[in-house]
């Protein structure tokens, strides 16, 4: 059965084991959330999780068939059921990837070169191009040949890709606003970014952590780290964003913007909240 692209705040998808809704404001996350009460509930998202590990999934992009014995999940829905450190919320991103249109000649630009998800990229898409980034000179230096880049200043001529991929990464950007003027000039028109932060779901603005001054670090609440292949501290985040993001996306050179809501069991992404807030931006 074909995943619905619902416009409508208002529809009905209380049974659907499927779904991928367009919503480009707190208000229509509002009315969705109040129509479809199940995405706040415990019961629902722990049923399709249950229907995933018996049925099995359908990877997206490649097309495999994984069974329910083959997926590993320790309870955190959004990051887990996962097969080959490939999870739920990766399958979502690599789901809205397909939904896009993809093809041999597709050039993807991502802000990871190392993850599972990387790695898989590189493996389908020859013109996939993937980097770290690496704080200081040691450290990129340290991590040659992967390349470097700087969301804030990427070192690409403009109009080079079809798609930006970023996953769990802007919240880690000092200067959002600047990563998403970068990602719409380095994007053809048309393109998209497609991919994951950690969102504010029911908030208008979101939350600065942190703010990057004169080259130093401003900590605005108690400072918050997230996993770094190549720092054993982790990375700082600076900012959870919120609604007002997409605002601010038209603002920085993307035509439209949007949060797609969407889960799926046959694809094995799902959430809390039942589904995967993937953020994408057109240009």
């Amino acid at each position: 059965m074909p995943i619905p692209n619902i416009s409508d705040p208002l529809a009905d998808l209380s049974e659907a084991e499927e779904a991928s809704v367009s919503l480009r404001s707190l208000e229509e996350w509002k009315a969705f959330a109040a129509h479809n009460p199940f995405v706040y509930g415990v019961d629902r998202p722990n049923e399709l999780v249950r229907r995933v590990l018996e049925r099995g999934i359908v990877e997206p992009l490649t097309g495999r068939a994984i069974s329910g014995s083959e997926i590993s999940f320790d309870g955190n829905i959004r990051e887990g059921l996962g097969n080959g450190f490939i999870g739920s919320r990766v399958r979502a991103v690599m789901h809205e990837i397909e939904r896009f249109g993809v093809d041999h000649q597709t050039k993807i630009y991502g802000a990871e070169a190392i993850t599972a998800f990387a790695l898989l990229m590189r493996g389908r898409f020859a013109r996939y191009l993937g980097s770290e980034y690496g704080s200081t000179e040691e450290l990129r230096r340290s991590m040659f040949p992967i390349p470097h880049e700087d969301l804030t200043a990427l070192t690409f001529d403009d109009e080079m890709f079809d798609i930006v991929t970023t996953n769990e990464v802007l919240e880690h950007v000092p200067d959002l606003d600047a990563a998403m003027a970068e990602m719409a000039r380095v994007l053809r028109p048309g393109g998209r970014h497609i991919g994951t932060v950690p969102f504010a779901i029911v908030s208008e603005t979101g939350t600065v952590k942190a703010r990057l001054v004169n080259g130093e670090v401003v900590h605005l609440t108690e400072p918050e780290y997230h996993g770094n292949p190549f720092e054993e501290g982790g990375a700082l985040v600076f900012e959870v964003p919120g609604w007002d993001v997409l605002r601010r996306a038209r603002i920085a050179g993307f035509s439209d913007a949007w949060i797609q809501f969407c889960w799926s069991v046959r694809h094995g992404y799902l959430s809390e909240n039942t589904g995967i807030s993937v953020l994408v931006l057109e240009k």
